[in-house]
């Protein structure tokens, strides 16, 4: 009877033993199955590579107005974004840390327009529209500190012009504007892009000077009976532009500086003026066929 319990709690031993081995293989499995299935999971993948530096398209993507600015006006600040902005997505409202986050002008810009005007927003209210620069009261107050030339002019030679605010014809910073948006043309056809290079320097407009390809059309819209009769002339004079021989504006030329003796002496003397004879210097007599 003794032997027969013996052989009962040896058979329930090893039963035991052989359950606990079976568990332990059940659990040492699934925690096999769970860790292959964790590495396979589609997610995971996603975390692997180490991240690589966006580039100003990948910034774009969400800040999309913003990388139009630069496209189209960022000037000289087309370059990565990471060179000014160091922490991305790190503001907080509860913080307010906006003003921390933000890079500053003088973080690479020191004081590039001196002593006076230290406000880089007054002027620059953009930083990545750098190149559209609108003509805010600080900007128009500010003009002669850098184009002095300009400003100069305008109180020298006083005019029309001198009674305007820059900014009434430069809308923008660096907008140069066509004399058409306020002057009428001299002649219809008239391109107002060469009215400043050709006679009125627009910073001293009364100051005319003409360039040596001025077109005589110009001068007719006021001496237009000249222009009239020079234009049909069939003299030399006919074919001769007007500033060839008016270097400035009101100049009456003399005859000698183009044409030295053409005489005898003795004719010269008897008609000092040259006029007496050739009568029109638009339209002087010549001899007939």
């Amino acid at each position: 009877m003794r032997s027969q319990k013996r052989t009962f709690r040896m058979l329930a031993m090893v039963l035991s033993l052989a359950g606990i081995f079976m568990l332990l293989n059940i659990g040492s499995g699934f925690a096999q199955e769970k860790s292959a299935a964790r590495k396979s999971s589609p997610t995971s993948d996603l975390y692997l590579a180490e991240p690589t530096p966006l580039t100003p398209v990948q910034c774009g993507q969400c800040h999309s107005s913003l990388y139009n600015d630069l496209k189209k006006d960022g000037g000289r600040h087309q370059f990565e974004c990471q060179k000014c902005h160091k922490n991305f997505h790190a503001y907080s409202p509860v913080k307010n840390n906006w003003d921390q986050l933000m890079p500053k002008c003088r973080d690479c810009h020191l004081l590039p327009h001196g002593e006076k005007i230290t406000e880089c927003n007054a002027c620059h209210n953009n930083p990545h529209a750098a190149t559209k620069i609108p003509m805010s009261p600080k900007l128009v107050s500010s003009c002669a500190a850098c184009h002095s030339g300009p400003f100069d002019q305008l109180q020298k030679f006083p005019s029309k012009h001198t009674k305007l605010t820059c900014d009434n014809c430069h809308k923008v910073h660096a907008f140069v504007p066509s004399c058409n948006a306020c002057h009428k043309p001299h002649y219809e056809g008239q391109e107002f892009k060469g009215c400043a290079s050709e006679c009125h320097p627009v910073h001293q407009p009364l100051q005319i000077k003409f360039a040596k390809d001025a077109n005589a059309r110009t001068c007719n819209a006021c001496h237009d009976k000249v222009y009239v009769k020079w234009s049909k002339s069939p003299s030399k004079h006919g074919k001769v532009n007007c500033v060839s021989c008016h270097t400035k504006h009101g100049y009456i030329p003399e005859c000698s500086m183009c044409h030295v003796g053409p005489h005898s002496k003795q004719l010269h003397e008897r008609f000092p003026k040259c006029l007496t004879c050739h009568q029109d210097p638009h339209d002087p007599p010549v001899k007939q066929k």
